[in-house]
């Protein structure tokens, strides 16, 4: 059985949001070692920092399915130059912000699309948006959290069994 929500699927979905909105630069995936030390060289800002998903599982009411609720994380982030620039950091969290409330709609819009794989998926309710900053070389921007609630079957494939 192929599932209709994947990694790939995800990652494939948010760099398409990069190509297609005019205001965003750069789409990268990240990895600890990068929180815990140096960012790369050569990041082209805004950029769009997509994080892995992580997952909890409910059950339906009536305890005949069950939902794979795919918790979503992606940065917007810019560069402020030098350090305690304190105009420059406004004005990056402004502009990043209105990037992170436009891609919350685009989102949202596909959601409702019955054409798009994630229709019905993304409940607004779910969307949070969080300062950081200042992170890497000074960046500043916004942590974008969404959930996917997506139906997952738990049910044993035997083929995939011994």
């Amino acid at each position: 059985m192929e599932r209709k929500v994947t990694h790939k699927k995800i990652v494939d979905f948010h760099e398409e949001i990069v190509v297609k909105y005019k205001g965003l630069k750069g789409f990268y995936r990240f990895n600890w070692n990068e929180i815990e030390g140096q960012f790369r060289s050569g990041v082209q800002t805004p950029a769009l920092l997509l994080e892995s998903t992580s997952s909890d599982f409910t059950r339906t009411e009536n305890k005949v399915g069950s939902f794979n609720n795919r918790r979503v994380s992606f940065l917007i982030l810019d560069f402020t130059g030098k350090v305690n620039n304190f105009d420059k950091q406004e004005e990056v969290l402004n502009t990043t912000e209105g990037i992170a409330l436009d891609i919350a709609a685009y989102i949202k819009t596909q959601s409702d699309n019955p054409n798009h794989w994630l229709y019905g998926l993304y409940d607004v309710s779910s969307l949070s948006i969080e300062k950081v900053g200042p992170i890497f070389d000074n960046m500043f921007g916004w942590n974008v959290l969404y959930t996917l609630k997506n139906k997952e079957s738990m049910v044993v494939d035997p083929d995939k069994w011994e």
